[in-house]
């Protein structure tokens, strides 16, 4: 497959433009994290072959842009699926699966992923640091929390826009020195972090930190990133759990080791949250009011955490708890 593989870029180089004007991806971000091609919100079940240049089929498929038509998007997907054929990285049943399951998808006719977090410096420039530490831009565009005399807890958070129902997509990726796991989140749904909020406590269980980022956490919830193996009491919530209201284990977390990009994904329409690891679903969680922070009593229930809501990026401060992301995706559910 090597050698087809590498004379396929000149191919689908000549094929015609998705609608962002560019005929192939930029892959310098990286493949897609997902064993399979996904079209949208629906597994296709086809291998996502890796292809020369870092790109994957995933990539070429290109259902995340803003396509004019569904019709445009189809005929995208039958030539480029034609070309891989030839070139030996597709079997014909594959290619009537992948051609089959555009025809039937959604894309270009909802809405599409908004890309608010790249590898240049103006889109960096829309998020904002709240709190103690912060995050680092590498010459790559990648963002990695800082720890030791640097560190302390905050969070990078978009300015330009909340969300209600969304899908927000991402990869991040452990980067923790010698054998120790790095401990971070994704926050959602939480107020402005510029000054004081009504009602959202800048404390831990109610212990004044003087810290604005606790807003996020106590008026909004946050889907943890730790693959650490240590359990029990000291350590029970593992990557995709809706901290401290729907925590999971290792077992069910799908961890992989240090220094591997992750694809994740965090749904969230009305009250209910799916959070999607490499592909597959690893949690699922329906906020209903009423409900106490377990263990923390003094912190505000589920009945604080809203509709509508910013987005950010966790730095939870202490060594070892390095942690990188790239790649931020947003798709507005609201209309879907």
């Amino acid at each position: 497959m090597g050698a087809a593989v590498a004379a396929l870029a000149l191919p689908l180089a000549l094929l015609g433009a998705p609608a962002q004007g560019s005929a192939l991806p930029d892959c310098a971000e990286g493949r897609d994290a997902r064993p399979t091609v996904w079209l949208l919100d629906v597994d296709t079940g086809v291998t996502d072959h890796e292809l020369a240049g870092g790109c994957s089929v995933n990539d070429l498929i290109d259902d995340e842009s803003a396509w004019p038509t569904h019709g445009d998007f189809v005929r995208h997907v039958v030539e480029v699926t034609r070309e891989l054929v030839a070139a030996d990285v597709l079997a014909p049943r594959e290619r009537t699966r992948l051609t089959q399951a555009a025809g039937r998808s959604d894309v270009g006719r909802s809405a599409a992923y908004e890309t608010i977090l790249d590898d240049s410096a103006e889109s960096f420039a829309d998020w904002d640091y709240a709190g103690n530490g912060g995050f680092d831009r590498l010459e790559d565009g990648t963002v990695r929390s800082r720890v030791g005399a640097g560190g302390g807890f905050g969070t990078l958070w978009y300015t330009p826009e909340q969300f209600g129902d969304f899908s927000m997509r991402l990869q991040f990726r452990d980067e923790a020195p010698g054998e120790a796991r790095g401990n971070s989140g994704v926050q959602v749904r939480f107020p402005a972090l510029d000054g004081p909020v009504p009602g959202c406590p800048t404390t831990f269980n109610g212990q004044e930190q003087n810290n604005l980022s606790w807003i996020a956490v106590n008026c909004g919830h946050e889907i943890q990133i730790n693959d650490s193996p240590e359990g029990g009491s000291n350590d029970p919530r593992k990557t995709g759990s809706v901290y401290g209201f729907a925590d999971i284990g290792l077992d069910r977390a799908n961890p992989t080791p240090k220094g591997v990009w992750n694809d994740l994904e965090i749904r969230v329409v009305g009250q209910h949250y799916t959070v999607i690891r490499n592909g597959v679903v690893i949690n699922e969680y329906e906020n209903v009011p009423g409900v106490p922070f377990p263990g923390r009593p003094l912190d505000p229930g589920s009945e604080s955490r809203g509709l509508v809501g910013y987005v950010g990026l966790q730095a939870h401060g202490s060594a070892p708890d390095v942690v990188s992301f790239r790649d931020v995706r947003v798709r507005d559910l609201t209309q879907d």
